[in-house]
């Protein structure tokens, strides 16, 4: 059976940290439960340990804090989204978070975002998103 549910997760990068860890496990999780799974990141530790044929990974410079940059993973998100049918887009980080905003804007889908840490506070802009 398959799913109408395909989720992707942006993350900057996939090393071995608590967010990149449960991006991975949420990622080989959704397969096995009749929904598609992409990651969009930069790269990382952890990208040679996907199941390729469970999770389609994308590698796109989502790690970058460049305004022109984020304008530019944004658009690319936008075809991404498209492509690909994406139901839900989960940013798992400020700096893609704001690529994700504005693709699911355009495009009309589903935005969640994760929380991961409390540390370094430091001005309105980092805790509007």
């Amino acid at each position: 059976m398959s799913s109408n549910i395909n989720v992707l997760q942006v993350i900057p990068k996939l090393g071995y940290g608590g967010a990149e860890t449960g991006c991975y496990d949420v990622a080989h999780y959704l397969p096995e439960n009749n929904c598609n799974s992409f990651i969009v990141t930069s790269g990382g530790e952890l990208t040679k340990f996907i199941d390729k044929k469970k999770v389609k990974l994308i590698r796109l410079p989502v790690h970058s804090k460049n305004p022109l940059l984020i304008l530019i993973n944004s658009i690319i998100l936008v075809g991404i989204i498209l492509f690909f049918n994406i139901s839900i887009v989960h940013a798992r980080s400020r700096a893609p978070a704001w690529s994700c905003l504005l693709a699911t804007k355009i495009t009309k889908r589903k935005l969640v975002t994760t929380f991961h840490g409390t540390y370094n506070f430091s001005g309105r802009l980092k805790k509007t998103l």
